[in-house]
């Protein structure tokens, strides 16, 4: 027995009338009933008197619209006090960001959130993508910035950052001197990437641009990590295609280059719980929206 259960099973006692208790509660008639038959199986009584018109209560059914309006009340009261404790400066929000989220925007939007938010407690956590989503589900974080897909339809989502491919290379490249490339003309260097199972959009955009641009890998090295990428490069395993923010990490022996080819650009996206929106999310996204737009 679910709170949503019991709102339903409340509406329709005070209502008596099936038709107007689904009415009142957005939803479809042979929904409800079918919710309220699942309730009696699954307490194993009969909570309605279906012979009467309007229908009418059992005894079980009285005791349990009883108790239910009290579980609503302290139900309701309980949302109130955590939305007044959450609008308030205290509190905790948790975010989660991939390795590159992090190098892409996260100090200056921490920077810009701490100074309206002083007193609100921020744990930042790097996840892959696919992590942060698992985390968003079991509820250990509260807002998480992923690659895409993100195909979960429960989950809110928005675009808050883009940012063009780089090729990484070590240093000692013969492209290395070029002020940039093009990527066909990496054919027969071997190309470092994230693994599948740590950014499979990620990784399937990166091979999607290097097929389009007719660069052809010799072998490819996986990695689960930017920072395992970028070494990798570095001791001269191969080549990266990374976003232009990754250059901001000094790995010695690598240096970036743009390419000259068209690709799509690498796009991060805010991600959710509607139902489980936590305070300060809405002021977190208004504060990445100003900073988007003013280095925009």
């Amino acid at each position: 027995m679910d709170v949503r259960q019991i709102r339903y099973f409340v509406t329709l006692a005070e209502r008596r009338h099936f038709g107007q208790a689904a009415e009142m509660l957005h939803i479809a008639q042979p929904a409800l009933s079918q919710q309220i038959k699942q309730l009696e199986a699954q307490l194993q009584v009969e909570l309605l008197d279906r012979s009467t018109r309007p229908i009418g209560l059992t005894p079980a059914g009285m005791a349990l619209l009883h108790e239910g309006r009290e579980i609503l009340a302290k139900v309701t009261r309980a949302e109130k006090l955590t939305r007044q404790e959450g609008s308030k400066d205290g509190g905790r929000l948790i975010i989660g960001v991939t390795g590159t989220a992090a190098l892409e925007f996260a100090v200056p939007v921490l920077q810009a959130f701490g100074r309206r938010r002083p007193n609100v407690q921020v744990s930042l956590r790097e996840l892959a993508s696919p992590d942060q989503l698992s985390a968003l589900e079991r509820g250990d974080i509260h807002i998480g910035f992923v690659r895409p897909p993100v195909e979960d339809e429960r989950m809110s989502i928005r675009l808050v950052h883009t940012d063009p491919f780089y090729v990484a290379l070590s240093a000692d490249h013969p492209l290395a001197r070029r002020e940039s490339v093009r990527l066909a003309e990496l054919s027969g260097t071997s190309l470092v990437i994230f693994s599948r199972e740590e950014a499979p959009g990620f990784r399937d955009l990166m091979l999607h641009v290097c097929r389009s641009a007719g660069y052809v890998p010799t072998t490819i090295q996986d990695a689960s990590q930017m920072s395992t990428m970028l070494c990798l490069v570095g001791g001269g395993f191969g080549c990266a295609l990374v976003p232009r923010s990754a250059q901001r990490m000094q790995i010695p022996d690598v240096v970036y280059r743009p390419i000259m080819d068209y690709s799509p650009p690498v796009e991060l996206y805010a991600v959710w719980m509607p139902d489980n929106y936590a305070p300060f999310i809405g002021e977190l996204l208004d504060v990445v929206e100003k900073i988007h737009i003013r280095e925009g």
